[in-house]
Formats: C-alpha cells, sequence, structure tokens
C-alpha cells in the first residue's frame, strides 16, 4: 500500500474486483480491505475474545484423566445439549452439558477403572495401542454428519494414525521411517466407535488438523499440518545460530473430500500449502494449526501460531481472513484473539482449539480452547511450567472480530463500487459515545445522500437518511464511511 503521511490517508492497492461489489444480507465484515478503496484516521484493530470468568470450563478431575484435558476434540449443539469429545491421555474423553458452561462427566461402562465407570470412551492400554484403532495416535475431533446416508457413520471421528516403524512408499518426507495420516471412524451416536479407514489421506503429517462443511463445493475442507519455510524467512532467519536446529516450519496445507472418507490428495507431502509464518512474524514463528470455517461472506481463520525459540516458547491464537477458504490474509497488526493468561493463569503458555466453528448462542459466539500450564517443547528456559491443562471459553457478540475504529479527530473510508441488493443499509457499530455517519456517492464521486448521525451501540443499526436517498436498480455506489471516537465492525443490505 501506499500512504500520503500529510493527510494520514492510506490508498488501499488489494486487487481490484471484477465490477462493483455485491452487498447483499450477508454481513460483509471489515477484516481485509476487500471492501475498501481508502482509509484516512482510521485504524484496524482486533477485538479479543472475552474469556469466561468460570473458566476451566472443564479441568482433570478424575485420576484416569492424567493430568491434562486438552480440546484435541470438539463441541457441539446436538439434540438439546452440548457434547464435548476430548484428548486424556492417548484416548478420547467424553463430556455433556445444558448450558454449555457447567459440564458433566457422565459415568459410563466402556473403561471401567478399579470397579468405577468412567467417561472415557476408549483409550490405550499400557504398551500405548488403542485395541479397535491400530494406528490411533490423538483425536482431531467429531462432527455429525447430517449428509451420512448410513446412521452407524452419522457421527466421524478424524484423527492421527501414526506408525513409528514403518518402510514403504508411503513414508512421510518430514518423518523417515513413519508413516502419518488422516483416520476416520463412524458411530451411531458419537459413543460406540467403529474404525473406518486408518490412511484416508497422508498428505497432512501432523496433528492438529482441522475441517470444516463448505456449503460453496458442497465438499468437506480439511486444514492440517505441512513443513514449509519460505525463502525469505530462510534469509532473514538463518543469522540466528538456533534457526537451523530449532526451527521446523510448520505451516497449513489444505484437501478437500465429497464424503469425509475419499480425499482429493492422499500422497504424503502432496497437498498445497495455504498458511506459512512471514517477515512480519517474530523470528522463529510457526503456523501450528488453523481451523476455518465461513462465516456470512467471507472464511474465517483462527490461526495457532506457535513462537519456537530456545528462549521463548507459547502458542497463542490469532485472525486470518479468506474470500475463497484458500488465499488467507492475517487480520490487523497480529494481536492475538485469544490471548494467553497472565502469571497465576491456568492458560500461560499453550493454547489450542476445538475442532469445530464457533457455537453461536443468540448474539454470542463461543470459541472453545484449551489452555496449559506448560510450554511446547523444545525449549532450554527456565520458566517450563508444569504439566496440568484443561478447556476453557472465550465469546464474542457477533460480527465483532475486529473493528474500524476512528478517534475524535474523525476518520472516515471510502468503498469500493457496491452493488445493493436491498433497500435498507445495516451497520454493527459501537458510536453510543461517538458518531458514524454515511454519504453515498455516485459514479462521479458525487455526494446523493447523506445519513443521520449513528449515535448507538448495536449489533443491527438500520441506517436512516438525512437527505437524499439510496438509488434503486442495478445503480454502483461508493460509501464514505465516517467515525468519530467509533468503532465499525461489519455492514449489510436487506
Amino acid at each position: 500500500m501506499t500512504a500520503c503521511s500529510l493527510l494520514l490517508t492510506v490508498v488501499l492497492c488489494a486487487a481490484e474486483p471484477d465490477g462493483p461489489i455485491t452487498v447483499d444480507a450477508r454481513r460483509q465484515l471489515f477484516l481485509d480491505d476487500y471492501l475498501l478503496a481508502s482509509m484516512s484516521h482510521v485504524r484496524r484493530v482486533i477485538e479479543p475474545a472475552r474469556k469466561h470468568p468460570a473458566n476451566p470450563l472443564i479441568w482433570p478431575s478424575e485420576e484416569w484423566e492424567q493430568k491434562v484435558a486438552i480440546v484435541y476434540g470438539s463441541i457441539i449443539h446436538d439434540g438439546g445439549k452440548y457434547r464435548m469429545w476430548y484428548k486424556s491421555g492417548i484416548g478420547v474423553a467424553y463430556a455433556e452439558s445444558d448450558d454449555g458452561i457447567r459440564w458433566v462427566k457422565p459415568e459410563l461402562d466402556f473403561v471401567v477403572v478399579d470397579g468405577r465407570k468412567t467417561n472415557i470412551l476408549f483409550r490405550a492400554d499400557p504398551t500405548g495401542k488403542v485395541e479397535q484403532f491400530p494406528y490411533f495416535y490423538e483425536p482431531f475431533g467429531v462432527h455429525k454428519d447430517e449428509r451420512e446416508p448410513d446412521p452407524a457413520r452419522r457421527y466421524k471421528l478424524g484423527f492421527l494414525s501414526l506408525d513409528r516403524n514403518y518402510q514403504g512408499p508411503n513414508e512421510g518426507r518430514y518423518h523417515k521411517g513413519q508413516r502419518r495420516g488422516l483416520g476416520v471412524a463412524g458411530s451411531p451416536d458419537g459413543l460406540r466407535w467403529t474404525l473406518l479407514e486408518s490412511w484416508t489421506t497422508e498428505a497432512i503429517c501432523d496433528g492438529p488438523a482441522h475441517w470444516m462443511y463448505d456449503p460453496r463445493l458442497e465438499k468437506y475442507v480439511l486444514y492440517g499440518r505441512a513443513i514449509q519455510t519460505p525463502p525469505e524467512i530462510q534469509a532473514a532467519w538463518s543469522k540466528y545460530d538456533w534457526y537451523r536446529k530449532w526451527h521446523v516450519g510448520r505451516a497449513v496445507a489444505r484437501v478437500e473430500s465429497a464424503d469425509f472418507l475419499n480425499w482429493n490428495l492422499t500422497r504424503p507431502a502432496s497437498a498445497p500449502v495455504v498458511l506459512t509464518s512471514d517477515t512480519q512474524d517474530p523470528p522463529g514463528t510457526e503456523i501450528y494449526s488453523m481451523m476455518v470455517f465461513p462465516y456470512e461472506s467471507v472464511y474465517i481463520g483462527l490461526v495457532q501460531v506457535f513462537l519456537a525459540r530456545p528462549d521463548a516458547s507459547w502458542l497463542d491464537v490469532q485472525l486470518a481472513v479468506s474470500r475463497d477458504g484458500v488465499r488467507f490474509t492475517r487480520v490487523g497488526d497480529r494481536a492475538a484473539f485469544i490471548a494467553l493468561g497472565d502469571v497465576g493463569e491456568w492458560d500461560r503458555f499453550n493454547l489450542s482449539l476445538a475442532n469445530n466453528p464457533p457455537l453461536q448462542v443468540g448474539d454470542e459466539l463461543r470459541f472453545y480452547y484449551g489452555g496449559r500450564l506448560y510450554r511446547h517443547g523444545p525449549y532450554a528456559g527456565p520458566d517450563r511450567g508444569v504439566s496440568r491443562g484443561g478447556i476453557g471459553l472465550a465469546t464474542i457478540p457477533r460480527d465483532r472480530f475486529a473493528a474500524l475504529v476512528g478517534s475524535f479527530d474523525g476518520g472516515e473510508v471510502v468503498t469500493r463500487p457496491l452493488k445493493l441488493t436491498g433497500r435498507r443499509l445495516h451497520l454493527n457499530a459501537k458510536a453510543d459515545f461517538g458518531n458514524v455517519t454515511l454519504e453515498v456517492l455516485d459514479a462521479d464521486g458525487q455526494t446523493i445522500a447523506v445519513s443521520k448521525p449513528i449515535e448507538r451501540d448495536s449489533l443491527d443499526i438500520p441506517v436512516e437518511w438525512q437527505e437524499g436517498a439510496l438509488p434503486g436498480g442495478d445503480v454502483p455506489i461508493r460509501l464514505r464511511i465516517k467515525l468519530q471516537n467509533a468503532r465499525l465492525y461489519a455492514l449489510w443490505c436487506e
């Protein structure tokens, strides 16, 4: 981008869309510059998710859970209740809740410990093997597949298959002597699991992996581990003496499937990489994982960012955005969307993400995440923490991932040409101690309508016009949006 420092105006140089951008009832979020032609005295600011005061919601409380409950798993709303599957040792544990806050670990008879029923669905024996899944290492997540015609496979479990003593054509490029890939199990109820296939795709090489169902493609899309280091990172970071020993180059690759069993790419290291660290990241940064979900007009990525150096080791959660699910842009200044806990908190060093998209409850989006008190290895510093961890919840009001903000000196944005499909514009904005005004501009840049000042904080503000009106038909327009001590999150048209 280019900037005029005297006016503090940024002319945005994102790729020009083909023709006017259609604005319909789907929210257009300001996570990237897609809608914008210029910004003046305006910043894009991450809105961190708010951690629930009851956190951690799940903490290892039974001796069979070991010391760490990890949300390598899923939380879904199913049959009037919330259901959670999570990693417990080499195995899967289960919990239920009426409200998604207070969880119960039911007594089930799949695994009995010292004569007591447990909430463990299956786990490894003393040799490290899970009887019904010979290559199971750790779960990725569970989803309820409403498109599955076989009721016995209605629930799908994806997991990391790992063979540590393998020689053959599918030996991993990055893990010599091993075979790694996505295993899949099916269940009629989410409790009783049967192996469907141990090696559905080996295009991903480690965990965690996340997937979504993309209604645009009518396919499942999985985002999993790859190894790739861009040459500019090698050039910039190889000056550090720790680089060659410590930097792995974790990145995210993408594969597709119509049925969650047959994937478009299956060979090791064959999946295209869609996100890596770059030179805007602190030296030593790797992209550990990314959970992607379609949201209104975009795809949002929750990026698990790993800083891996001898003197520093932590994983937090940042934001990325995409218009097609393939090309991603990191949001804003890359501030944490879910931040690490401070000293004295339960989620100090190591955050992980549930496999599933956030759950919408009313006007709130719920993000379940894991937090641990120990650093990811290898790490050579003194503050290693202790081996404990649990599962918590962070929330945001709908649409409020990031904001365009303008202070009292007044800021404004001008959009690219837009085609409005409805008769009324709506905003998600916070302007209760300031104001937002809109001007409608014609093709020549002349003002044809001016809104009444907006001085509210609301997730849905219908725009009312003080002068003029929106043009009808397919007439393309631009919007000049002025912000004074205000935050703008989204706009749409109905």
